[in-house]
């Protein structure tokens, strides 16, 4: 027998289910006339999330690539081969400079963004980074360079291996995240105007 306690928890999420269901269900819900209003009503405010919403920091207005930061590329990559770390022949040789406000590099695979399609890996700096010192940006460009190993996308496996193998025999300190004391803040990196 169904107790009086499970029939009105069962009547009451019905009644729920039937009043909430436009606005669980209606992805499209415009927010006039409809449930939003019964909302506003009580002194609630029903929020959609909006794709196009705009950027709270402004967009990236410097230069797409530098010279210096694609010589410095160059030279890790000819360090790294010395070492003997197998990272990949077909890594783009410029850098892209990106509004970067919450990491400080990426190394995207080939085909992962528009237009990356020439070469096997595109490694991307954070323009917002590149004013910090050169061995801090060597020990980023390092960093993604080892992303190109074969099967070491992840900072796991192999990426972990060579990460420990470089640090052990050079002055750069690899690792998942940016420790090093002369790091730019990435706070201010996040929240930069």
């Amino acid at each position: 027998m169904i107790s009086k306690e499970v029939l009105l928890t069962v009547a009451l999420l019905v009644v729920f289910l039937v009043t909430m269901a436009p606005l669980i269900f209606d992805r499209n819900l415009k927010g006039e006339g409809s449930i939003a209003d019964d909302l506003r009503g009580l002194g609630l405010e029903y929020q959609r999330e909006n794709p196009r919403k705009k950027r709270s920091y402004p967009r990236w207005k410097g230069p797409r690539t530098d010279e210096r930061i694609n010589r410095m590329l160059a030279e890790c990559s000819v360090l790294l081969k010395e070492l003997g770390v197998p990272i990949s022949e077909s890594v783009a040789p410029e850098v892209k400079l990106v509004g970067a406000h919450t990491y400080y590099g990426v190394c995207c695979p080939k085909g992962n963004r528009k237009n990356y399609t020439e070469y096997d890996y595109y490694i991307e700096l954070s323009g917002y980074a590149i004013d910090g010192p050169e061995k801090f940006l060597r020990n980023v460009l390092i960093h993604e360079l080892l992303h190109t190993v074969p099967n070491g996308l992840t900072h796991t496996g192999e990426w972990k291996k060579w990460a420990e193998f470089v640090s052990d025999r050079t002055e750069y300190h690899i690792q998942r995240c940016a420790e090093d004391a002369n790091a730019p803040d990435l706070y201010k990196i996040r929240f930069q105007s």
